[in-house]
């Protein structure tokens, strides 16, 4: 249910948009960004996956970030066709410096 519409109080989040500028893509910053979004998601209480579709193309990155690729989404833009990743959010967030834990 989280991937169409805002269900309070469980334990997924959906991510919806990780969007980097043309001009900074293919340096590393979309994986550093997601990264840390996904270990502040690990110091969220009760929190216990993240959700999101993406284009077939997009696949890779996902997979390589840690996402399970769950398969087709029941979602569709036009002649869009999404997958439907999920990261599972078990345990605690790396320490690291100025993360926010």
């Amino acid at each position: 249910e989280a991937m169409t519409r805002h269900v309070p109080d469980t334990p997924t989040v959906h991510i919806h948009v990780l969007s980097v500028h043309r001009h900074c893509r293919q340096q590393g910053k979309g994986s550093i960004l997601l990264w840390r979004y996904l270990q502040y998601l690990r110091c969220m209480p009760g929190l216990r996956r993240a959700l999101l579709i993406c284009e077939d193309f997009l696949v890779p990155f996902y997979l390589k970030a840690g996402f399970k690729e769950k398969g087709p989404s029941g979602i569709s833009v036009s002649n869009m066709q999404f997958q439907e990743m999920e990261y599972m959010l078990n345990g605690q967030a790396y320490a690291r410096r100025n993360s926010g834990c």
